[in-house]
């Protein structure tokens, strides 16, 4: 079904004036992009050479690289810290899903370099086989072990949490408690090595990586718990949603000091329901409601264990919001008109932008493309029937599994779809897609299909969590 919302203007309906709206530039966030991923890949890499200032003759080439990779699989270790932390200025040109999956991709490197550590000084010599007897090995092989056995874990309980049936909020405990104690077993084992630490520039190294790790370990389960705590939200509204979500509105607990609150259309927060913020089960989700409204709305989709406790809120609750981050957002990408296409709960960061587009009386053209299994379980239906002439707005639903009266477009958003719906100048327009990888995917490639630019195609992936 195809749904033309045309827009009369804003005082005609409300009696409000638009609120103003001015037209700036987009950031430039690649040249942001490049050097916070340089920087990085910088601090990870810089143990490589102190590692290169300790290399003796004699040792063979193999032992040179073996600990090599052991300081390389530290260094990124540590540094997971860092993305732990949400600093929103380094992760501000990047989206959750880019951000995710760096970390996953950071995660694979350290595996591979702190295996193939051990694995290439048993190549290298007969000698340290010994070293796999863990009883009467040194303390810095049993160290070294330890390391190595909860990078194990942290590895399958990642990979196979769903398959065993580990609940989100246990297996973020369980991934915080591991990756704490990969990073101080391995830097035990580090400095116990002492033909390697003894050189004062190395050992002065590691030692402000390990205060750096330290320092980094503290902020996230101390630091920054505490400034949330000082910042408490409330419950002030909660919505059943068709397709088994549910509308949360939150509102400041008092008036939190210093800088108001504020977001930009398209971001999302990792937020936590509970009387204290130091429980490590965060979880990130999108905001759904207008950056130029003090209610703050998300609307949650209710699929695994962490989303379904969001049921068991009530009005009055107390909730801790971490953000906003993200720069899945408009104001960064410009345009004459926009197309957002989404399924499911990916509407959420496009219900946001388009209720701010309606609360700035925003006359530029938007369509929406929305997939869902059947018409009785479209999530932000309402949100959606809230806009009607608000707004210059086609919403196109599609619907995969539809009943016999469905009137509307059925099936999958392809190429052919999109070429129905959108307008000659289809190539001049702004693209926006959420949703999961290989929808995401076949909406990118169906757009190529279509010729529209990639550089004018921007996604956001959900479910990677």
């Amino acid at each position: 079904m195809t749904t033309v919302l045309d827009r009369p203007r804003v005082s005609d309906l409300t009696g409000e004036a638009p609120l103003p709206v001015t037209r700036r530039a987009a950031p430039s966030t690649r040249a942001q992009a490049v050097a916070w991923t340089a920087l990085h890949a910088l601090v990870a890499a810089a143990p490589l050479a102190l590692c290169a200032t300790a290399v003796r003759p004699g040792r063979g080439f193999l032992v040179d690289l073996s600990v090599a990779l052991g300081f390389l699989a530290l260094s990124v270790m540590g540094l997971q810290f860092a993305l732990a932390a949400r600093f929103s200025r380094a992760t501000a040109p990047f989206g959750i899903d880019a951000v995710l999956r760096y970390h996953k991709q950071m995660s694979a490197l350290s595996v591979l370099a702190a295996f193939g550590h051990p694995a290439l000084l048993f190549l290298a010599d007969d000698r340290y086989l010994v070293l796999l007897d863990v009883v009467d090995a040194p303390l810095r092989a049993k160290f070294a072990w330890l390391s190595v056995l909860a990078l194990g874990l942290l590895m399958v309980t990642s990979i196979w949490r769903r398959a065993l049936r580990i609940p989100y909020q246990v297996w973020h405990v369980l991934h915080s408690l591991l990756g704490v104690t990969i990073v101080l077993a391995g830097l035990v084992h580090a400095f116990l090595v002492d033909n390697w630490m003894s050189a004062p520039w190395v050992r002065l190294g590691w030692t402000v990586y390990a205060a750096a790790f330290l320092w980094l370990a503290v902020w996230v389960r101390l630091v920054k718990p505490l400034r949330l705590w000082r910042r408490p939200w409330r419950v002030v509204e909660l919505w059943p949603e068709p397709g088994g979500a549910v509308t949360v509105g939150l509102e400041p607990a008092h008036r939190h000091g210093g800088r108001p609150w504020s977001f930009t259309a398209g971001q999302f927060a990792w937020i936590l329901p509970g009387r204290v913020p130091f429980t490590p089960t965060y979880h990130p989700f999108s905001i759904s409601s207008s950056a130029l409204r003090p209610r703050v709305e998300f609307t949650i989709k209710q699929v695994g264990d962490f989303t379904r406790s969001i049921r068991r809120l009530r009005v009055g609750d107390t909730v801790y919001v971490d953000g906003p981050h993200g720069s899945f957002t408009l104001d960064r990408h410009p345009g004459m008109g926009y197309v957002l296409v989404a399924t499911g709960v990916g509407v959420t960061p496009f219900l946001s932008m388009l209720a701010t587009l309606a609360d700035q009386g925003d006359r530029r053209p938007v369509w929406l493309f929305l997939g869902n299994r059947s018409e009785d379980q479209i999530t932000g239906i309402r949100q959606l029937e809230r806009l009607r002439g608000r707004l210059d707005l086609t919403v196109v639903h599609v619907i995969s599994r539809p009943s016999g009266e469905w009137p509307g477009e059925r099936g999958r958003i392809d190429a052919a779809l999109l070429a129905r719906h959108l307008p000659p100048h289809a190539r001049s327009l702004q693209y926006f897609v959420c949703s999961r990888e290989e929808t995401v995917q076949a909406v990118r490639s169906a757009l190529a299909e279509l010729r529209v630019p990639a550089d004018r195609v921007h996604s956001e992936q959900f479910g990677m969590v």
